[in-house]
């Protein structure tokens, strides 16, 4: 298979663990603040024993930047949709690192955070329906496809 293909068949792969992701985090949000809450008084030696610090949001920042850089940003190439989507999804991360940068307050961080990650899944949710309902005609959209020109 070409790897323009290849890539291609990828990109609504690349959008939907980007959404996955972003479920994942706003669970993360909102079920570990309420977890954490309650560990001190449950079981006050919880953090040092599951190695638990600030670094673990920079590294979920980590995996979802080239996530979606890679997901949103191929469809800049093959939808009209594609720039205004990929700015959204920056505006997102950016709120998101902004959450991540641990310079606010943990409430102020968490607002950050989820509205980022929501900001992000919106933004990944009108990349693949732009995709799937304007479809992808290879002779504007990318020109990589040689055997389907006319």
């Amino acid at each position: 298979m070409p790897l323009h293909r290849h890539i291609s068949t990828n990109q609504g792969k690349f959008d939907a663990t980007g959404v996955g992701l972003s479920v994942l985090c706003i669970a993360h949000c909102l079920l570990l603040p309420a977890a954490a809450a309650a560990t001190p008084m449950l079981v006050p030696e919880a953090g040092a024993l599951f190695g638990l610090s600030h670094d673990w949001h920079l590294a979920l920042l980590a995996l979802a930047a080239p996530v979606s850089l890679i997901g949103l940003g191929w469809s800049v190439r093959t939808t009209r949709a594609g720039w205004p989507i990929f700015l959204v999804g920056l505006v997102g991360l950016a709120v998101m690192a902004t959450g991540a940068s641990h310079l606010f307050s943990p409430l102020a961080e968490t607002a950050l955070t989820l509205t980022g990650v929501t900001i992000l899944a919106g933004a990944h949710f009108a990349n693949w329906r732009s995709r799937a309902k304007a479809g992808h005609v290879h002779e504007r959209d990318c020109g990589l496809c040689d055997d389907h020109a006319v």
